[in-house]
C-alpha cells in the first residue's frame, strides 16, 4: 500500500483537520464532493476557513475564491496551487 504524498492530498488532509478539529465538522460529513453549504459553512466561517489555513500554511489562499459550490477537493485544489513554487 502506498501513500498519496502530492500537494493535492496533502493540502486535502489538512483541510479536512481543520474541518473537524476547529469547525467541528463531523468527520462522516467531509468527502471531496461536500460543499460548504452542505457543510453548513456560512460565509462567515468560510472567511474563518481560509485564515485559518493562510495562518497553518504560511501561504496566501483567497477567500474570495471560495463559492458556495466550491467542493472541498476544490478548495484542495486552491491550497495546492497556493503552495506550489
Amino acid at each position: 500500500m502506498t501513500t498519496d504524498t502530492t500537494p493535492h492530498s496533502r493540502a486535502y488532509e489538512l483541510l479536512t483537520s481543520v474541518l473537524s478539529d476547529k469547525f467541528e465538522v463531523p468527520p462522516e460529513s467531509i468527502a471531496p464532493t461536500a460543499t460548504f453549504e452542505q457543510l453548513d459553512l456560512d460565509s462567515l466561517a468560510v472567511v474563518e476557513l481560509f485564515v485559518v489555513l493562510t495562518e497553518e500554511l504560511g501561504i496566501e489562499v483567497q477567500d474570495r475564491e471560495a463559492d458556495p459550490d466550491l467542493t472541498l477537493a476544490g478548495v484542495a485544489d486552491l491550497i495546492a496551487e497556493a503552495v506550489k513554487p
